[in-house]
């Protein structure tokens, strides 16, 4: 049952993931050809890219973190013993889930604070609302390190 779960979300995260590349595609596109045909454009849309660009660098954070395909330096992990290896994934690992804890609980406070605010981006679109993926992402990959601390990374795997 949980990984029938897991395996739902994980698709309706690449999902948005795709969707977010196609309307970011689809946009910029049709921004181009309305210039072009000189209408001007859409004024909302720089706007709605710019948010879009956030929503994608999040959403490719979550699914780089979940691959555990993130940018990671493995210098030591190929001239040391399992056991270390193990040791050193581990402790990796829960500070990796430490900082995206901490990012994601400032990155809230920085939410509730545009919220505050009460600014739009676009199209009367709240900022906050736009700029809640920030804590939501960060939390998702905190919990995830956390696990990949009490689990084996892939590469090391036997």
């Amino acid at each position: 049952m949980l990984v029938k779960l897991r395996n739902i979300l994980y698709t309706l995260e690449d999902s948005l993931l795709l969707t977010l590349v196609v309307s970011m595609v689809v946009l910029s596109f049709s921004q181009l050809v309305l210039r072009n045909l000189g209408v001007g454009g859409m004024a909302w849309s720089d706007g709605a890219l710019r948010v879009n660009v956030l929503w994608l660098a999040m959403f490719g954070a979550l699914r780089a973190s979940r691959l555990q395909n993130h940018i990671s330096i493995n210098l030591l992990s190929h001239y040391v013993s399992e056991t270390l290896k193990k040791r050193l994934h581990f402790i990796v690992s829960l500070c990796c889930a430490a900082i995206c804890a901490v990012a994601a609980y400032y990155s809230f406070l920085f939410v509730q604070l545009e919220k505050e605010d009460g600014f739009t981006a676009f199209l009367n679109v709240p900022v906050w609302l736009c700029e809640a993926i920030i804590p939501f992402a960060l939390a998702i990959i905190a919990i995830r390190f956390l696990f990949f601390a009490l689990t084996l990374p892939e590469p090391y795997a036997d």
